[in-house]
């Protein structure tokens, strides 16, 4: 008859048989386990993301749009572009009476307040937002950065950007690090750390104003007037490229990232251009008076009230919409549609490849402009997450998706 010996019994310790039992565990685990979903769409920043190209995969389908708003809400005063991330809405809406803004976290599904509004304080009426890394941040027209947890609104840390006197360049945030733009003796264009409001580097511009920084992984891009157009390396901030017309001003516009290039629009030669992105090089003239959104190779731009669907190669128009003669709103591409509002209130979803209508509505409200040029009003936009459109109607912001219960 067989028999083990003490020695045999002994050379696997206890210790390692149950280590070896939770391996295998854990193995047929993984081997079981469905893959997990996608991230949640969400918008978190001006024009939707960090490239400002409009552009939401796997957003809200136009099919799942009731015909009257989920719920809407009076702020009081004008009301921002959203961040639509977590189940939360966060916008900065306008004190009615004096300086300043206030920020508002609403509940995505109900509009319900989830905690106090913020003061922001700042001078005239602007501010602006971003999101990343689990943290909320918010600018207001003096410089005053300042990161907030989303869930309740406590303040993480605040800084006063140095060097600068007016802000009017929208946040944004990618990998650890929150860009802007300030101006009133030259330009400064900055790099935040995130974690802790350091700055981890400057560089001077000009003239600081009005541009929302367009961040890659490689690249940090902003455009000011006369085109002054300028390509950062994003870890140190060196420059990569500057592209000028020889001229100077103050003012800007928010640069778009899309299909290898920069797409600007404030230009004293001319229509706006895009610029290869790796050298600064003209490409092409294009029209648009928006931020032009982009899906692919597909672009979408609003010009003297008329939006267009155009190729980025060709520039040709494949169609055209006009809509009720008040379009105003940026653009922005979601699940296969087009959505822009109107001066009206009304808003549409369009078909990417045809421009037939697939879902219309009434905000109740008009669809301000963007306003690129002052600090009087927050600048303002469309936005969306996997389940909802979220639309700023001069003071009211208005919810679209399917009806909860």
């Amino acid at each position: 008859m067989l028999t083990t010996s003490p020695v045999m019994r002994s050379s696997i310790p206890r210790l390692a048989v149950v280590a070896m039992l939770a391996a295998a565990i854990a193995l047929a685990g993984l081997l079981t386990a469905p893959v997990q979903a996608a991230a949640t769409p969400q918008s978190v920043a001006y024009q939707i993301n960090a490239r400002h190209n409009g552009h939401l995969p796997g957003g809200v389908a136009a099919s799942s749009l009731g015909g009257t708003p989920m719920w809407s809400r009076d702020l009081g005063g004008a009301v921002s572009y959203p961040i639509v991330a977590g189940g939360r809405v966060f916008v900065t809406a306008a004190k009615p009476d004096v300086y300043g803004t206030r920020l508002h976290a609403l509940d995505a599904a109900t509009g319900t307040e989830l905690w106090d509004p913020i003061d922001l304080g700042g001078t005239y009426w602007w501010s602006a937002l971003a999101y990343g890394g689990g943290r909320l941040y918010a600018l207001n027209g003096d410089g005053r950065l300042s990161a907030f947890r989303p869930g309740s609104g406590k303040q993480l840390w605040s800084v006063d950007l140095p060097g600068q006197w007016s802000f009017s360049s929208a946040p944004t945030y990618r990998d650890g690090v929150v860009y802007t733009g300030g101006a009133g003796s030259g330009g400064t264009l900055y790099a935040v750390n995130a974690a802790d409001g350091s700055i981890r580097w400057t560089q001077s511009v000009a003239n600081g104003d009005q541009s929302s920084p367009a961040v890659t992984a490689s690249a940090v891009y902003v455009s000011y007037a006369c085109a002054q157009t300028y390509s950062f390396d994003p870890g140190d901030g060196a420059q990569i490229w500057h592209y000028s017309e020889a001229c100077g001003g103050g003012g800007g516009k928010t640069a778009v990232v899309a299909d290898n290039a920069v797409w600007i629009r404030d230009t004293l030669e001319g229509d706006p251009l895009a610029l290869r992105s790796s050298d600064g090089s003209v490409r092409a003239r294009y029209q648009a008076n928006r931020a032009p959104a982009f899906n692919g190779r597909q672009g979408y731009f609003l010009h003297d009230g008329v939006l267009y669907a155009r190729n980025t190669r060709t520039l040709a128009a494949t169609w055209s919409f006009t809509g009720d003669g008040g379009l105003t709103s940026a653009p922005i591409v979601i699940a296969g549609h087009v959505y822009i509002g109107s001066n009206s209130g009304q808003v549409w979803a369009l078909n990417e490849k045809t421009g037939q209508v697939a879902w219309t509505a009434m905000a109740g409200a008009p669809i301000s402009a963007p306003d690129e040029h002052n600090v009087s009003t927050p600048l303002t936009g469309l936005a969306a997450d996997g389940s909802r459109l979220i639309v700023p109607a001069t003071n009211s912001l208005v919810a679209f998706g399917a009806a909860t219960r």
